[in-house]
């Protein structure tokens, strides 16, 4: 069944008619919460769920409710679609599945189940072939990453599914699934279909910064009176450090601060673009407050991206020789941190000290990938072989991974290394392939591609987060449908262009 719904899934980016990817979307929704639940069917929470119908009918009717609502209001406001996307991106609920506490992206799967009723009506009503022609690009590799990224997407997909089959931790290959592939893989098509303009890119960065200020006051707030919510880990942690942490509406301080860093970072894009002196203030204000709120995180790993993403930024804007005097910078700064610290880098427990255990993490997946470098120990599986191999550097790290290309290394091997790391590749390419001449959907989003790549080497989460989904539909849109991006049909979301100035008369 969980092949079947990645297969769905996968097929969703991939066939060509209206009403066979509208089947196909529908198809991979239903089935994760029914692989799910087979899954989770003999489990303490499930069983006193399986013996309360009435929770399950309440439940069932209010997610049906807020579905219906969502596609009714995309079927009449279809353009609202990246904007509401976007805009449920940061929110999760904590739901207590199986026993284990969940964030759950619950607003966004409503987005996206109701998106995907909405296009699927739609769709009904005609049939072809409505894929985009690739366009004719500056680069070969470009016009072959905008063309392939699909399919490396979907293959990923189903790949990932094939090598659950041999996992000792299916049920955590099982919740990848059908929790994030799935779902996100419909978002990815959603958005890659959808009709961006640039009013509705003004609208996705005003909707971010609007929820990225929100949580920084709530975090300011946090800090003001000592308390912060949810994570009980970080309550106690907070209590025993001399530094405090803040989360704001977020589980984790390190995913806020993956938050705050990239809506900074798109605000950076549209500062260095703005022709008006006042526009550029008023991002630099806004990213003076998030960066704030990003120290009060005390998130390395956020602030680490961050200055990725800024170096990527200058590239984009003042060409790779800017990027390179920085890139030397930064070396040099940290070369100096660490030799005042007196780190010493040849101690992996110093190392841990300072990484929070994760050097031996990344030390000892490495260590897994080496027994197994073709396939690996399967999908889902690093905690419970990280475990097994290395208990005493599993105590107070979880086991889990911090190091995504480590992860997928150790659990799928060669045969899922290979295709990840060309899935990166043709990622970049496509978001490279967005037309100069709108610089600043281009800039922000290759800015925050690289923040989020570098932030998964010390905190993962790259493919299960669903802005890095978001962020290359994006970019695949805009760069298979660059007309429509800068000037799209309706005149208001045009800038006119100035009439010529007529010649003066001779003489």
């Amino acid at each position: 069944m969980g092949l079947i719904a990645a297969s769905a899934a996968a097929a969703v980016a991939l066939v060509a008619g209206g009403r066979t990817r509208a089947v196909a979307m529908l198809v991979a929704l239903a089935l994760a919460p029914v692989v799910v639940a087979g899954d989770v069917w003999d489990t303490a929470r499930f069983v006193d769920l399986r013996e309360s119908p009435g929770h399950v009918a309440a439940l069932a009717i209010a997610a049906l409710a807020a579905i219906g609502i969502v596609a009714s209001m995309l079927r009449r406001w279809p353009d609202a679609l990246p904007v509401l996307a976007f805009a449920a991106l940061a929110f999760r609920v904590p739901v207590d599945l199986g026993g284990d506490d969940a964030n759950l992206l619950v607003p966004l799967y409503a987005v996206i189940a109701g998106g995907a009723l909405a296009v699927s009506s739609e769709a009904w009503r005609k049939q072809g072939d409505d894929r985009a022609p690739v366009p004719t690009l500056s680069g070969e590799w470009l016009e072959l990453a905008v063309r392939w990224l699909p399919w490396l997407l979907g293959g990923f997909l189903v790949l990932y599914a094939v090598q659950s089959a041999y996992s000792d931790d299916f049920s955590r290959a099982v919740e990848n699934v059908c929790f994030f592939f799935v779902p996100f893989a419909v978002l990815f098509t959603l958005l890659v279909r959808a009709r961006w303009t640039p009013r509705i890119l003004v609208g996705v960065l005003a909707v971010a910064v609007g929820e990225a200020l929100l949580f920084a006051l709530v975090a300011f707030g946090q800090f003001a009176v000592g308390e912060v919510f949810w994570n009980p880990e970080v309550i106690a942690a907070n209590e025993v450090h001399t530094y405090f942490r803040v989360n704001s509406l977020f589980w984790d301080p390190n995913i806020l601060g993956r938050y705050l860093m990239l809506v900074m970072l798109a605000l950076s894009a549209y500062m260095v673009w703005a022709r008006e002196a006042r526009r550029a203030w008023a991002a630099g204000g806004a990213c003076a407050v998030l960066l704030v709120a990003i120290a009060l995180t005390f998130s390395q790993s956020s602030l680490v991206a961050l200055l990725a993403g800024l170096l990527a930024l200058a590239a984009m804007r003042w060409g790779a020789r800017w990027a390179i005097v920085g890139i030397a910078a930064a070396a040099l700064a940290g070369g100096v941190l660490l030799a005042a610290s007196g780190a010493d880098l040849n101690s992996i427990k110093s190392l841990d000290i300072r990484s929070s255990g994760r050097a031996s993490l990344v030390r000892g997946g490495l260590e897994l990938a080496g027994d197994r470098p073709l396939a690996g120990y399967g999908s889902g599986s690093f905690q419970v072989e990280f475990q097994r191999r290395f208990p005493e550097d599993a105590v107070g790290t979880g086991a889990i991974s911090h190091t995504e290309p480590v992860t997928v290394a150790a659990e799928q091997g060669i045969v899922g290394i290979a295709p990840y790391l060309l899935l990166l590749a043709a990622a970049a390419g496509a978001l490279l392939a967005v037309p100069a001449r709108i610089p600043v959907a281009r800039s922000a989003l290759v800015a925050c591609f690289a923040g989020l790549v570098v932030h998964s080497l010390a905190y993962a989460g790259l493919l299960i987060d669903p802005v890095t989904w978001a962020l290359v539909a994006t970019g695949l849109a805009l760069a298979r449908h660059p007309v429509a991006a800068v000037s799209p049909a309706p005149a208001r979301d045009r800038v006119q262009p100035t009439p010529p100035r007529p010649a003066p008369a001779a003489g």
